[in-house]
């Protein structure tokens, strides 16, 4: 049953990666709307899974895909928004 969980999450990330890829392109998968909650509750999930699962390499696979994407939806933006685009 843990195995389910790593397989999962890794499927959850591919998702997300392909998701993100095409919004990126400007092909919309689904609504502007809806993209970053999808993406960011996603990941979540995905990485609470992975943490579940049998250690292992889909493991690994699933708990960084999920931080990497974690990385771009959210802390990306909070970084650039601090520290770039503040005006006085």
């Amino acid at each position: 049953m843990k195995n389910y969980f790593n397989v999962i999450s890794v499927i959850i990330c591919g998702f997300d990666l392909v998701v993100y890829i095409l919004f990126l392109n400007g092909i919309d998968l689904v609504t502007d709307e809806v993209i970053f909650p999808l993406m960011i509750g996603g990941s979540i999930i995905g990485f609470i899974l992975s943490w579940f699962g049998n250690k292992g390499v889909t493991r690994n696979m699933g708990i960084f895909g999920n931080a990497f994407v974690l990385l771009f939806t959210v802390i990306g933006p909070l970084i650039v928004r601090a520290f770039i685009w503040n005006a006085p």
